[in-house]
């Protein structure tokens, strides 16, 4: 069965960014999947702390409530990081935890993949302004990142604007059925691979 771990970097937990991803676990999960969610703001860490060089296998130096999340991901087949974009960037909780991922880009030193096998992943990002091109290219950076870590062939994005209130995403049919969709594809290159 496939592992698809959630990333919420909201503060909220019914925000929007949240909700989406919620509704594209919730798709996998119907297809097949065995879905988790961690909610970084419940959680105590710190960002990375410049260990040069990362250990040489799939674990960080720096141990915190962040620890046992790290090895889910690891073991993880799908990602989905969503999270709010606050003053042009995602969410602190989220750049905090995806700073921390960089012992899967090293091995003594030398940059390159960490994790085996090929994977899935989604990017999810939500904004209180119109769409907007340079908050959608903020994902596809988070997006290209992931292949410094292993292969996660084409991450599919999800960048959703005009989306004020807290809880907007809840009654938008449209961008629900988009990560339900975003959810299926996920599960389909699974079985592929």
């Amino acid at each position: 069965m496939a592992k698809v771990i959630g990333i919420a970097g909201s503060p909220r937990k019914k925000g929007n960014s949240t909700t989406l991803m919620q509704a594209l676990l919730a798709a996998a999960e119907a297809a097949g999947a065995e879905t988790s969610i961690v909610y970084l703001n419940e959680l105590t860490f710190r960002g990375c702390q410049g260990c040069d060089p990362c250990t040489p296998d799939l674990t960080c130096r720096v141990t915190d409530e962040l620890t046992g999340v790290l090895k889910a991901v690891g073991e993880a087949d799908a990602w989905v990081l969503a999270a709010p974009i606050y003053f042009d960037g995602v969410s602190g909780q989220m750049k905090l935890f995806f700073d921390r991922l960089r012992h899967l880009t090293n091995d003594a030193g030398d940059h390159h993949p960490m994790l085996p096998g090929r994977r899935a992943a989604a990017v999810i990002v939500t904004y209180e302004d119109k769409p907007r091109q340079d908050y959608l290219n903020v994902a596809r950076v988070l997006a290209n990142y992931l292949a410094w870590m292993g292969d996660f062939g084409e991450v599919e994005i999800l960048s959703a604007g005009r989306l004020g209130p807290a809880d907007a995403a809840a009654a938008r049919a449209d961008l629900l059925q988009e990560a339900g969709d975003i959810g299926r594809k996920l599960m389909d290159r699974l079985a592929e691979a």
